[in-house]
Formats: C-alpha cells, structure tokens, sequence
C-alpha cells in the first residue's frame, strides 16, 4: 500500500498541472480543426503515457526519491509549456505554415542561425542569456539522480543537447517565439553546469571512510 500512495504521490501534481492548464487554455482551441486537436491529443497521451511508464516501473522508496521525481515531471511540464509546445497544433494549423516557416528562415524573421549574435545584442546579466542558461540547468541534476545510465558527464550533455534542439525546431514551426541557435548553445552550456554542481554535491555528502575502515586486518 505504501508503494502505490509513493506513485501517486509522483504522479499527481503533473495530472493537476495539466488540467489546471487545458481548463485555462481550452478556448485557446476552439477554432481548431479535429485533426489538429487529435493530433494534440495523441501528442499530450504519449507525454503522459511516459510519464506513467516512469512511474510505473519507479522503484523509489525515500520521501527524496519520491520528492525528485514527482518535481521532474513538474519540471517538463513547466520547460513544454515555456516554450510552447502544447501550442504546436494550434499553430501549424494555420495554412501553409511549412511556406511560412521557411519565409522565417529565409528573411532571419525572429530566427538566428549565427553562433554568439545575442551575445553581441545582449548583455552576459540580460534576462534572455540568463533564462536561456538556467531553463536546461535543472536537467543536468536531474538526468544523472534519475537515471542509471545518466551518471557521466557526454551522456547527459547530449541528451541536453537534443532537448534544446528540439525546444528550437518546435519555436520555428510555431512562431511562439524565436528561433536561435545561441540558445542552444546556453541552455546545452546550463544544463553541464548542472551537472558539474550535482557532481560537486554528491563528493561533499559522500560518507568519508573511518580510521578503523583504513586500518589494516591483522
């Protein structure tokens, strides 16, 4: 009884999370066509599916393991929601998106393609390059604290790396915000910082070997 109430327990601020969103946004659909919203459904189904997948094979037994991963899927929540992701549907719906999409690449509409331009408009404190390198800063924790094979530095980096990648492509296909390969680059830069503080955390709480353990067997 005690494992079921953990999984629910990991499970049910992101089913709250989501309804408390699609009761806010409904509206935001209204004059979407039916395949636009099945698409969206099927979309937001496998989010969930993983997520319950996740949980479903969680072995956690801590109020910390529990705790970690109930916020984790809190979080992934919160960095789709950011950057539009569950607006995708509603925006491709727009005829001829593909032709506007590369009319946005062609003219440099909210797009950049140049590595360090923002770092020539904006200021290394500005909100843009500083929210850029915190948003993905979570996930280097979180990857290697999950996950098994998450506990050396190029896995994680790479799995960051898509993340971002992907967070991009889905901002040029919406239009929600601009696309820049610069974010890449800092939310990917975020995410090793991420990770060089969880290693850093894990050698200051790692139990230090007593004199008796370092004293040889006579």
């Amino acid at each position: 009884m005690s494992r079921f109430f953990n999984k629910v327990l990991m499970i049910l601020p992101v089913v709250v999370l989501g309804a408390i969103y699609l009761r806010a946004h409904a509206g935001d659909y209204r004059h979407v066509s039916g395949q636009r919203l099945f698409l969206l459904m099927i979309s937001v189904g496998l989010l969930y599916g993983w997520i319950f997948l996740e949980v479903f094979f969680a072995k956690q037994k801590s109020i910390f393991q529990v705790t970690a991963r109930s916020s984790f899927f809190v979080y992934i929540f919160m960095v789709l929601t950011l950057t539009g992701y569950f607006i995708l549907f509603r925006e491709v719906s727009v005829h001829d998106w593909w032709h506007h999409m590369l009319t946005r690449v062609e003219r440099r509409q909210r797009v950049n393609l140049r590595l360090f331009e923002m770092f020539r408009i904006y200021k290394i404190s500005s909100k843009q390059i500083v929210g850029n390198f915190i948003m993905l800063l979570p996930l280097g924790i979180y990857l290697p604290v999950l996950y098994r094979g998450m506990k050396h530095f190029i896995p994680v980096v790479l799995v960051c790396f898509f993340v971002s990648l992907t967070i991009e492509l889905l901002q040029l296909v919406t239009s929600f915000r601009s696309a820049d390969v610069d974010d890449i680059l800092l939310n990917t830069l975020g995410a090793c910082c991420g990770f060089i503080l969880y290693k850093l955390f894990n050698e200051l709480i790692k139990p230090t070997p007593t004199a008796a353990s370092l004293s040889p067997i006579s």
